[in-house]
């Protein structure tokens, strides 16, 4: 058999070769492609999150301007409220929307987007550290001046409705700020879960 027939030999196992190249980087392009879709719907609850944040901000703002004025609180709580609102809410637009585009999803890497879900994670950590020690402070602050004002100024009935806005302050501050941390935790889940995503991808053998 010359070298002629060998060739002629060859040829289909190259073309099948060849075919199955071609699949194989079809279907890894397919999976890249199919890992930042789903990447961008399991980030896309935090995006609307964020726009919650943005539409119960004026509400909210009433609601407690309601109670300042009934209990005759000092403007600078509700204004200090409202300051740490929006510092939380322009926080969380940094790190979620801002630090994470859909852009980002398209142009960069898996390996830099997976960086950059990581930071986004110790992002959150570093705003979770300053805001709910920010909001227990405030709350803390505001009970002690309605406390220490009340039981001389006002009558009895107002110290009983005094002693149920406590209790019910008590109550809705339990539950507020275990919201919070519950959606912090499903945010770091959401992270971790796109991050191994990428890590099933990019390194298949680990």
């Amino acid at each position: 058999m010359d070298k002629y027939d060998i060739n002629d030999n060859l040829e289909p196992l190259r073309q099948q070769m060849d075919i199955l190249k071609q699949k194989l980087d079809t279907q890894e392009i397919v999976s890249d492609e199919m890992i930042r879709a789903t990447m961008k719907q399991r980030m896309s609850w935090i995006k609307k999150y964020l726009v919650f944040e943005i539409c119960l901000l004026p509400f909210l703002i009433w609601v407690w301007d309601v109670i300042s004025d009934d209990l005759a609180l000092p403007w600078y709580f509700i204004a200090t409220l409202i300051v740490m609102a929006v510092i939380d809410i322009v926080a969380d637009y940094m790190i979620n929307l801002r630090g994470m585009s859909d852009a980002d999803y398209q142009t960069n890497n898996l390996i830099e987007t997976a960086h950059k879900l990581i930071r986004m994670k110790r992002q959150r950590a570093i705003q979770m550290a300053f805001s709910m020690p920010a909001v227990i402070v405030w709350l803390l602050w505001m009970a002690v001046y309605i406390n220490m004002k009340y039981p001389t100024l006002a009558t009895p009935y107002d110290r009983g409705f005094l002693i149920g806005f406590d209790l019910g302050a008590a109550v809705g501050s339990v539950i507020g700020i275990t919201v919070a941390f519950r959606i912090y935790r499903k945010m770091q889940k959401t992270n971790d879960e796109v991050i191994e995503s990428i890590n099933s991808l990019t390194h298949p053998e680990a």
